[in-house]
Parts: structure tokens; C-alpha cells; sequence
């Protein structure tokens, strides 16, 4: 199985289509409303009136979307060497277990994708441009207004830019005007439309509404443990070894684990056990990469674990 996520693409797209498929059976046979807790303002004026089939199909397309972009920006930032499809099908796994539907984190995520593009460096490219500052941080700046929490990824973006060497007053100023150039239009729209305190009470509110709770099934703390370790032994996988150890290669590891760090303050958002999976899906689907990728040896043994892993996440869903 593993061999095939390093050499046949079509394979592959098959393997991902029938996961996806097995694990969205349940959304599609008995669709839920969109999850309107801890949304942002734009969150909710694009959700609010979603019937549940539409956010069924609109958060499926959403995942599959977000997928293909995080495997296609791995794959040209040369963080992965083979043409393989794991982040996606692990992106994938990791935003469909439950009873997925459309939330603000599905939302956000794709803002989130794209800042990280905008941060990583390629074979050819040594260091940040002014634009890529100003991009990442706006892009961190609409995923806030679709899921407030995630502003918390200011942090591990202003610390990421000391791992570039980038501390000058020109970068720090990209990144505060690109952070603020999407609340400056929301703000202008709600002016022009007089309801600026309602909204600006709604966007506090959404960020202070936290949700600590402790609970589940034992299947779904096995899956939280099962779903941690991977991240946890797959970053240390991709910090230790990897055949690409680049210096443009070392640095977006950094990132990756400061990104990392950002998704475990979005679990204290969400809950605190069960792990909610959506929250850690992009550092899961490269710390997964990196753990499955390059196996040299015990291949029948990598091989059975990863095909375990996969049936304990489908089978979960179907719970």
C-alpha cells in the first residue's frame, strides 16, 4: 500500500475517493446544520442559512479542496520528494472523523493553507519577500473572521519570521498592515451599513466563547491517542531524518512545528479530550507524510500499520 502512495497517482486518487467516501457515508446519509458555535462574522453571514445537505456538499468540496492545495504546496516546496498523495489523504482523514459538517474551522483552514504557502521557502527562493509577509499575515487575518480562534496563528507566524531572519521595522510593518487589511474593509462595510457595534459585540463574543470540556468513548480516545502519537513520532521523524536536509528544508520544518504548536492552542478552543481532529489537520497530514514516506525498512510492518490506522479511522466514523 505504501508503495503505491510513492509511484502510481491513479492508485491513489482511487485509495482517497473510497476513504473519503467511507467516511462522509454517514454525514451524506444523515446530514447535520453547519456548526455555527465559535464562527466568525463572515462565518456566519456565508453559513447561517445553510440547509444540511448544502453544508454536507459545501464542506465535503471544502476538504477535498483544501487536500489537494496542501499536497500541491508540499510537494512544490519540496518538502516531500516523491510524487506521493499522503498529505492529502491524511488532511482528509483528519477533517472527516466524527460526523463532519461544515464548521469554522473547515473555513479557516483554507485561509490557514494558504498563508503557509506564502512562508515556505523553495530550492530557489533563500529567504521572505514584503509581499509574502503581507500575505501570510492577511491570510491569517481571514481565517480569524471565519474562525476567530485561529488569530492565535499571529504567533507562531511573527515567531516564523525570526526563524527567516526577519525582524526589520519594513517586515514588521507588512505584517501588521497585511493582519489588518481585511478588518479595515469589514469595518468599512459595517460603517456604511450602520451596524458596527452589533457586529464588532458579535466578534468579541465569538472569541471569548470558549469550549473546555473533557468526555467521550473510549473508541474516540483511542483515536486522540492513536491520532497524537502520529503527529507527535512524525515530526520528530521529519526533524531528525528525511532525505532532503536543505537549509531552505531545516527552516520550513521550523515553521511547520511552530504552525504545530499553534493547532494545539486551537485544541483548548474546541475541547480538551477527545482530541478534535479538525483543528491539527494540516500539521497531521505532513507529520504523517514524513512518518509513512520513507520507510527503508520493516516495509511489511509499516505497511500493516498503516493500513490499521486508516480502518481505526473509518471504522469510527461509522460509530
Amino acid at each position: 500500500m505504501l508503495k503505491t502512495f510513492r509511484t502510481n497517482i491513479p492508485a491513489q486518487i482511487a485509495v482517497i475517493l473510497i476513504v473519503s467516501a467511507l467516511m462522509w457515508m454517514r454525514s451524506f446519509i444523515h446530514p447535520i446544520h453547519p456548526i455555527l458555535d465559535g464562527g466568525g462574522d463572515l462565518y456566519h453571514f456565508i453559513c447561517g442559512g445553510m440547509s444540511p445537505v448544502v453544508s454536507t456538499i459545501v464542506a465535503f468540496l471544502l476538504v477535498i479542496a483544501e487536500g489537494v492545495l496542501l499536497n500541491s504546496i508540499l510537494y512544490r516546496h519540496k518538502m516531500i520528494s516523491q510524487s506521493s498523495l499522503l498529505p492529502m489523504l491524511f488532511y482528509i482523514i483528519a477533517m472527516s472523523i466524527g460526523h463532519p459538517t461544515v464548521s469554522p474551522i473547515i473555513f479557516g483552514s483554507l485561509f490557514l493553507i494558504i498563508g503557509l504557502d506564502q512562508l515556505l521557502l523553495t530550492s530557489t527562493l533563500l529567504s521572505v519577500g514584503l509581499d509574502k509577509i503581507f500575505g501570510a499575515s492577511a491570510c491569517i487575518a481571514m481565517s480569524a473572521l471565519f474562525c476567530p480562534v485561529m488569530v492565535v496563528f499571529l504567533i507562531p507566524l511573527v515567531a516564523s519570521m525570526f526563524n527567516y531572519s526577519l525582524y526589520s521595522w519594513r517586515d514588521n510593518t507588512m505584517l501588521i498592515l497585511g493582519f489588518l487589511a481585511p478588518f479595515i474593509l469589514l469595518e468599512t462595510y459595517y460603517f456604511l451599513c450602520d451596524e458596527l457595534f452589533y457586529r464588532n459585540y458579535l466578534l468579541v463574543y465569538n472569541l471569548t466563547d470558549l469550549h473546555l470540556k473533557a468526555g467521550g468513548t473510549i473508541v474516540e480516545w483511542v483515536v486522540s491517542i492513536v491520532f497524537l502519537l502520529m503527529l507527535i513520532t512524525g515530526l520528530g521523524t521529519a526533524l531528525g531524518g528525511g532525505q532532503n536536509r536543505s537549509i531552505n528544508f531545516n527552516k520550513n520544518i521550523i515553521t511547520l512545528l511552530l504552525f504545530t504548536l499553534g493547532s494545539v492552542a486551537i485544541s483548548f478552543y474546541t475541547t480538551l479530550f477527545p482530541v478534535q481532529t479538525q483543528g491539527y489537520a494540516m500539521p497531521f497530514a505532513c507529520c504523517s507524510t514524513f512518518l509513512f514516506i520513507e520507510p527503508k525498512r520493516k516495509e511489511l510492518l509499516s505497511n500493516i500499520c498503516f493500513l490499521l490506522l486508516i480502518l481505526l479511522f473509518i471504522v469510527t466514523n461509522a460509530l
